[in-house]
């Protein structure tokens, strides 16, 4: 990915992130989350609310770790298994933040409402 359309859609609005985040999952099929050494998905928030931050590409993920997360890396989840993972994260009362900027900015949504919001944009391939 160029380096300015990556700035150009990290400057884009929270709820305009959301929506292309949403397109791009869809149309690819995975999503990007960073982990720790140990594997574990990093997450934000406070006590009351961990959140779990998700990315639409790689790029956007990466920009992260060089600052926020250092000592983390990136892994895709194939979409089928993120909506799996959605209805245990519900069950736990996380949330996710849908495609966070480089300050940590997002939508921050219930796990089953991402999970709805990709079957109906999954459908829209159909």
């Amino acid at each position: 990915m160029h380096i300015k359309q990556l700035e150009t859609v990290f400057k884009l609005e929270s709820k305009e992130r959301y929506g292309y985040l949403i397109r791009k999952v869809a149309d690819f099929g995975q999503v990007f989350l960073i982990a720790d050494k140990k594997g574990n998905y990093v997450t934000c928030g406070t006590d009351d609310e961990m959140i779990i931050p998700i990315w639409p590409e790689l790029e956007f993920a990466q920009e992260l770790i060089k600052t926020e997360w250092r000592n983390c890396v990136v892994k895709m989840v194939e979409l089928t298994e993120f909506m799996k993972w959605m209805d245990k994260l519900e069950s736990e009362n996380y949330l996710v933040g849908g495609f966070p900027n480089q300050k940590l900015n997002s939508i921050v949504v219930k796990p089953i409402e991402i999970k709805n919001h990709l079957i109906f944009e999954c459908q829209q391939y159909e």
